[in-house]
């Protein structure tokens, strides 16, 4: 989510989240993090990915089309 700065609210590890927007976020195998996504500053489509590419390959890789 290169366009949209989110917020972690929470890791499945218990680390603290920063409360810092940011714009990539490590996850480690089996983990998840709950994300708040603002999706109102920037209509149109952009693309998420993971950055592990056997992961893009297998479709951790998509668009998202935010509608004003």
């Amino acid at each position: 989510m290169h366009v949209w700065p989110f917020t972690v609210l929470e890791y499945n590890d218990a680390a603290s989240p920063t409360g810092v927007p940011q714009d990539v976020v490590l996850i480690p195998a089996r983990g998840w993090v709950r994300l708040r996504i603002p999706f109102t500053t920037q209509p149109g489509r952009s693309v998420y990915h993971c950055h592990i590419l056997d992961h893009e390959d297998a479709g951790m890789m998509a668009t998202v089309d935010v509608r004003g």
